[in-house]
């Protein structure tokens, strides 16, 4: 569920379609009711994704889930310039854990967009009817 729930596609997906699939239901009516109440699925889904940290890691995640410490292997330096470089190289574990953390940093963008859009969806939805 984990899974399901932290994945950008599939929410972005799903609210979209469930949207798409309200405006079919809607066509030709009035009152855009159905658009409307898409509007709060769409608004449910981006603050999901902008909380993907904690989905993912539960407490843990509160607050983002930003490497603050990594574990790095130092390779090689050189020291021929004026400045010194190391060259490090990270383990698999470390890797990942910055591999999440900028889908989070991506999922929360996305999710933030998903949420105002849903929201002006919910609140005014219903008089798109008057606009088509």
């Amino acid at each position: 569920m984990r899974t399901v729930l932290s994945s950008i596609p599939l929410l972005l997906v799903a609210a979209l379609a469930a949207t798409a699939y309200s405006v079919y239901f809607d066509w030709g009516t009035s009152s855009w009711v159905w658009f409307q109440r898409s509007g709060s699925l769409l608004a449910l889904a981006g603050a999901v994704l902008g909380y993907r940290s904690i989905v993912r890691l539960g407490v843990h995640g509160v607050g983002g889930a930003s490497p603050t410490f990594l574990k790095a292997t130092l390779v090689s330096i050189d020291d021929s310039g004026q400045r010194q470089m190391a060259k490090v190289s990270y383990d698999e574990e470390t890797l990942s854990t910055l591999r999440q953390a900028a889908v989070d940093r991506n999922a929360g963008y996305v999710g933030a967009y998903m949420m105002v859009s849903g929201t002006v969806i919910w609140g005014y939805g219903d008089l798109a009817g008057a606009l088509f």
